[in-house]
């Protein structure tokens, strides 16, 4: 059995993302919308231990590793899940 390719798409963000750089990150978000008019933003959750909030989250941001700060309005991959 082939594994299946990782699928990626862009989105725009309804909320500014604040975190650290150094380290390109995957933060669990809900994607909505369509094709051109998908929207998403970050799942609640208090950090990389909250099952929970990964279980509600159908995509996860990508945050690279140089962005400290990313504005609500801008486009961004989502990696789904």
């Amino acid at each position: 059995m082939k594994p299946r390719p990782l699928v990626f798409l862009h989105a725009r963000l309804k909320t500014e993302i604040k975190t650290k750089t150094g380290l390109k990150r995957f933060l669990p978000a809900v994607l909505s919308g369509e094709f051109e008019r998908s929207e998403v933003e970050l799942a609640r959750w208090q950090g990389s231990g909250d099952i929970a909030a990964t279980a509600r989250a159908n995509c996860y941001i990508v945050v690279p590793p140089d962005r400290e700060r990313i504005a609500a309005g801008e486009w961004v991959p989502v990696l789904l899940r």
